[in-house]
């Protein structure tokens, strides 16, 4: 909110990149009334990920911030959702910029939860039980 008056002379800069979409997504489990989450993202261009580690950070071409609608029972769960969410959002971006004849791998999305990370990814194991 008082990032104007703190920032007078804020820049946004942008690299030259190979025009590859990047999604970064973020989400707060039970921070809104009636036991909602917020799901926030960030779209950028940069360079493709196999390129260069970690891609350099472009300004935004869209940030969103919004509600999650449905209520869920872990952070793991709105981060899924949030995740789910945004690479829906992406996909008009993605047709806009593959007919602009700039084609596109596969889509990085980012997120900062280890548990929705390894379930998008089938990279989790259950866990045996004892008995």
């Amino acid at each position: 909110m008082n990032f104007l008056p703190t920032h007078p002379n804020g820049i946004v800069r942008y690299h030259a990149s190979d025009i590859v979409l990047h999604v970064d997504t973020d989400a707060a489990y039970l921070v809104l009334s009636n036991a909602k989450s917020r799901i926030t993202v960030n779209f950028y261009l940069s360079s493709h990920p196999s390129q260069s580690s970690p891609p350099p950070l472009n300004g935004a071409i869209l940030v969103q911030c919004s509600t999650l609608k449905n209520v869920v029972g872990s952070a793991a769960e709105s981060e899924c959702g949030g995740c789910y969410h945004n690479a829906t959002t992406a996909i008009p971006i993605r047709v806009t910029l593959e007919e602009l004849d700039y084609p596109q791998p596969k889509t990085p999305l980012k997120t900062d939860n280890d548990t929705a990370a390894g379930f998008a990814n089938k990279s989790m194991r259950q866990k045996r039980s004892k008995a």
